[in-house]
C-alpha cells in the first residue's frame, strides 16, 4: 500500500486559466477518497496530474513518499480506470487484461497465473474469450477494473467510472468496487459528482469547487456538519435515504 501526498498543488492552461489552486490533501496507506464536484472544479485534472498524464504547473505530489513529479507514469506504480473504458475492441477480454503484462514482457505462464484469478474475482471467467462488444456496460467496466488489477499497482484511480452505465447496473458496480477495495486493501482515488457514490463508497469525502477544495470529511462529517452552503448543496444525495443510511 502508498500514501498520496499534494502539496501546494496548482495547474495552470494557457490564457491564465487556473484549474487546480493550491490544493494540499494526505490520503492515508489503503484509504478510499472520493473526489466530489461538480464539472469544472479540477478533479479529473488533478487525478491526471497524479497519474503522470497532465503536467504539474506548481507544487508536489508525493506516492509512498516519493516525489513523482518528474516521474512517467509507468513508472508511479499506479492503475486508472476510465470513465470509457478503453478496451480494445480486437483483443478478447483476456487480451486486454492481459495487455499491459505483454508489453512489458510477460511470460506466457506468468500472465495466465495472474489474469485467470482476477478474473475469477470480477467473475469474468466464463467471458474470457469474449470481445469487448459482446459485453455489457458493466462487463465491459469490469475487464477494465481487471487490466488495472493485474498490474499489482499500489494505487488504483478511478475517473467517473460508473457514468455511463444505468441506474441498476451502477448501484451493482457500487457494491462490487466497494468490495474489492475491502478485499485489496489498495489505495484509492474516485472522482465523481454523483453525490450517492460518494456516500456509499468513500471513507473520506474531498468536495471540490473551482479548483479549491472546500471540505475534507467523513461522509458522516459532510452530511451533518457541511463547511458552507456550497457543501451542504452538493453532499445532498439524490436518495436522501441512502445518505441517512450511510451516516448512521
Amino acid at each position: 500500500m502508498a500514501s498520496v501526498s499534494f502539496k501546494n498543488l496548482e495547474k495552470v492552461y494557457s490564457g491564465d486559466v487556473r484549474i487546480v489552486k493550491d490544493f494540499n490533501l494526505d490520503i492515508k496507506d489503503g484509504e478510499f477518497i472520493v473526489f466530489l464536484g461538480p464539472s469544472g472544479c479540477g478533479k479529473s485534472t488533478t487525478l491526471r496530474m497524479l497519474a503522470g498524464l497532465e503536467d504539474i504547473t506548481g507544487g508536489e505530489i508525493s506516492i509512498g513518499g516519493q516525489v513523482v513529479n518528474n516521474l512517467e507514469p509507468k513508472d508511479r506504480n499506479i492503475a486508472m480506470v476510465f470513465q470509457s473504458y478503453a478496451l480494445y475492441p480486437h483483443m478478447t477480454v483476456y487480451e486486454n487484461i492481459a495487455f499491459a503484462l505483454k508489453l512489458a514482457g510477460a511470460s506466457k505462464e506468468e500472465i495466465a497465473n495472474k489474469v485467470r484469478p482476477v478474473a475469477d474475482m470480477l467473475q469474468l471467467t466464463p467471458l474470457l474469450d469474449r470481445k469487448p462488444k459482446a459485453l455489457s456496460g458493466g462487463q465491459r467496466q469490469r475487464v477494465a477494473m481487471g487490466r488495472a488489477m493485474v498490474r499489482t499497482p499500489e494505487v488504483f484511480l478511478f475517473d467517473e467510472p460508473l457514468s455511463n452505465l444505468d441506474a441498476k447496473l451502477r448501484n451493482a458496480m457500487r457494491s462490487e468496487i466497494k468490495a474489492l477495495h475491502k478485499k485489496l486493501q489498495k489505495t484509492t482515488i474516485y472522482v465523481t459528482h454523483d453525490q450517492v457514490e460518494a456516500m456509499t463508497l468513500a471513507d473520506r469525502i474531498v468536495i471540490l469547487r473551482d479548483g479549491r477544495i472546500e471540505q475534507v470529511g467523513t461522509p458522516k462529517e459532510i452530511y451533518q456538519n457541511p463547511a458552507n452552503k456550497f457543501v451542504a448543496v452538493h453532499r445532498q444525495p439524490n436518495n436522501e435515504s441512502i445518505a441517512s443510511r450511510t451516516c448512521e
